[in-house]
């Protein structure tokens, strides 16, 4: 039986890469120029749209299946790295790389994003788990309040070492404020894991009982899940800055499209989040042509409404 979403799905993700390649402010850069084989014209692609346009579909690709995964371990659909403190202690992490080690590297910003929102979201979930009180839209909110403190203590801290001008470069997201997107390639290992673990994080999405009950080892799964949805989240944030809304929005979206096995539908899940991403960096990239606006303002506003709807939905059914 032919699959018609997957088709339509891989077809809007070649049309919007290829649209990603296309667009720019040099208008030299052309279909024909690169048909006809003109060397400036392909140097720009290959070694700025390309990377660029990479970094996209990996960045969107982890996010989303972050947040999926996050979802399936706190067992609640409003939940993501956004929503949950881990971006916000990703930056603190960055923050205090750059204060104590002076610290401008790709890859030692990532370790220490890594290691502080890795720590957070562990906190968080031995917190939320400990709660009584668990409705649908408590807890992301809860999550908020956290990322809430962690983002004022950075804010504090970034003010007391008069670095408030670096923290300001990395709080938008933007895939054309840096030339080197080499650590978002960091997200390709956790998302393997991640596909090759799909069918065990759908079953812990089930319960702690449940998944026990089938013989799986609840503690080690929940804890790889944590170190994947850590480590995407700091080598995303470090490249890009932050996405909101795409771990959130993407899995929700997905799951009401192809069904709640991850097993089935994680390819398609990172389909799906890399088209959205692509989508919104266009829109950036037109609204003001030849310049650009920062992506993260235009995921804000698309993602704002679509979680909006979401939520106005899941309070009805609660």
């Amino acid at each position: 039986m032919i699959n018609w979403k997957r088709i339509v799905i891989i077809a809007l993700f070649l049309a919007f890469v290829t649209a990603s390649l296309m667009i720019g402010a040099l208008s030299e850069v052309t279909l024909k120029a690169l048909l006809n084989g003109d060397v400036t014209a392909w140097k720009v692609v290959w070694h700025s749209r390309v990377p660029r346009t990479a970094a996209i579909i990996l960045s969107a690709a982890g996010l989303s299946v972050a947040g999926l995964i996050m979802q399936a371990i706190s067992r609640n659909k409003f939940m993501s790295p956004s929503t949950s403190g881990t971006t916000d202690a990703a930056a603190f992490g960055i923050l205090l790389a750059f204060i104590f080690l002076n610290e401008q590297s790709g890859f030692i910003q990532t370790l220490f994003a890594f290691i502080f929102a890795f720590l957070s979201t562990v906190l968080f979930t031995s917190v939320i788990n400990r709660l009584k009180l668990r409705e649908v839209a408590y807890v992301p909110l809860i999550g908020m309040m956290y990322g809430g403190l962690i983002s004022a203590l950075t804010t504090a801290v970034a003010y007391k070492f008069d670095v408030m001008e670096m923290m300001s470069a990395i709080g938008l997201g933007s895939f054309a404020r840096i030339g080197d997107f080499s650590t978002i390639y960091i997200v390709i290992p956790p998302l393997i894991m991640a596909v090759l673990y799909s069918t065990k994080f759908s079953i812990i999405g089930m319960g702690e009982d449940f998944s026990k009950n089938l013989g799986l080892n609840y503690n080690r799964v929940v804890f790889l899940g944590l170190v994947i949805i850590a480590l995407i989240s700091a080598s995303s944030f470090v490249a890009v800055g932050p996405l909101p809304f795409i771990g959130l929005i993407i899995p929700n979206m997905a799951t009401t499209f192809y069904g709640d096995n991850l097993k089935k539908s994680i390819v398609d899940l990172m389909l799906f989040g890399s088209v959205f991403v692509l989508f919104c960096d266009i829109a950036s990239r037109l609204v003001i042509y030849p310049y650009e606006i920062s992506v993260s303002l235009t995921i804000s506003v698309v993602g704002g409404v679509i979680f909006m709807i979401y939520l106005i939905r899941g309070l009805r059914r609660a």
